[in-house]
């Protein structure tokens, strides 16, 4: 008997996740083992709020308008230059991360990202952007690689095909430059990867699996998938419960797809298992990205988030966070070297507190991963 291909693909998820449900108690199990926290492995920076696009779901554009001083108050490299020299919780970080609204745009953005690349060889440097202007990020490009700095990895926001990207993003042409960029990428900096993440929102719920098969086929690199954030001073998205359930369908077609390619329901079962564990952590996401748009929650395996351990976040200005959900719950500034004296401060063990109450929740990607991968290496 010829069993038809989408009752295949639901018998190979289920199997797959029965073995997840195993990979992610065992996980548990042992991480809680742990005797103590790894210390900070992150440092995410926001370099400014202003942005040339326009999205739905964010807020970094308006601050310009609503506060014009605003960029006037934006750390400057001899302030970040200060804010990490001057710091020993800083010495273990694996990650930075560069952020914005649009980094491009600060005049000074390749001297920053190069001191702080030049600070933390060690670490691993992604740099957000829009992609919009091809040829603004042909010549960064340009700069860091005169400069020696080959090693960067870029991410974008890929949102739906031409017509819904644009409406999301705000702005006409926003599509074509963002694949202009990426293909002035692969050709000119094939050194650098990139990927892209879509964000879901009632515009564009519909499209995440033509936006993910766009990119791995055309653009030839992954993306990833979160929920928007209803951000303070944001009108809430207008979802709807067909278009909340439209994007959860769409999720769990990615998921049976994922399984299919990568040969999920073999391979979890093969002694080589943990060969694959960035997929096995890949299918931990998506699944629970779908658990989590049907009823947002903290979930129990995410218990002991790493936010206030793993993460330094700043804003421009020089304002710490612990994650960007919390981000309207700041600890304090770190300008003039304040930065250690803050983590160890009163205010930041309430800031712990509160996320070790369980009494805020998210599931996005710099949050979860973390977790994902240990609870995978642990099992």
């Amino acid at each position: 008997m010829i069993i038809p291909e989408a009752v295949r693909q639901d018998l190979d998820w289920d199997c797959v996740r029965v073995h997840l449900d195993r990979m992610l108690e065992r996980g548990l199990l042992r991480s809680q083992r742990e005797a103590k926290p790894a210390g900070v492995r992150e440092l995410h920076i926001e370099l400014t709020h202003r942005c040339n696009l326009k999205c739905v779901m964010c807020e970094h554009w308006e601050t310009e308008y609503r506060d014009p001083d605003s960029v006037r108050r934006e750390m400057d490299l001899e302030k970040i230059r200060e804010l990490v020299s001057s710091s020993r919780i800083l010495a273990g970080i694996e990650s930075i991360a560069i952020t914005g609204g649009e980094p491009w745009l600060r005049a000074d953005f390749v001297d920053i990202t190069a001191f702080l690349a030049e600070s933390f060889p060690a670490a691993s440097v992604i740099v957000l952007s829009n992609f919009w202007n091809t040829g603004h990020i042909r010549l960064k490009m340009r700069e860091f690689r005169a400069r020696g700095l080959t090693r960067l990895r870029l991410g974008s926001s890929l949102d739906g095909l031409e017509e819904t990207h644009d409406r999301v993003r705000g702005e006409k042409g926003a599509f074509r430059g963002l694949v202009e960029t990426s293909r002035m990428l692969k050709a000119e900096f094939p050194e650098s990867s990139f990927g892209f993440t879509f964000t879901l929102t009632p515009h564009n719920a519909g499209e995440l699996c033509a936006a993910e098969r766009f990119a791995r086929e055309e653009l030839g690199c992954a993306l990833g998938a979160q929920w928007a954030v209803d951000r303070p001073g944001v009108a809430p998205l207008p979802w709807t419960p067909e278009s909340r359930e439209e994007g959860l369908d769409q999720i769990r077609r990615i998921l049976r797809d994922l399984c299919g390619r990568h040969d999920a329901a073999r391979r979890i079962i093969s002694p080589e298992r943990m060969e694959h564990a960035w997929l096995w952590s890949e299918l931990m996401y998506w699944r629970s990205l779908e658990e989590y748009g049907r009823e947002p929650r903290r979930f129990p395996f995410f218990r002991k988030c790493l936010a206030g351990e793993r993460h330094v976040m700043l804003d421009p200005e020089g304002s710490v966070f612990y994650c960007p959900i919390n981000k309207d719950r700041p600890i304090g500034n770190a300008l003039g070297g304040a930065l250690d004296a803050l983590w160890s401060s009163p205010q930041a063990e309430e800031g712990r507190r509160f996320v070790d109450s369980c009494r805020c929740h998210c599931w996005l990607r710099c949050m979860s991963g973390p977790v994902l991968d240990r609870l995978v290496r642990e099992s």
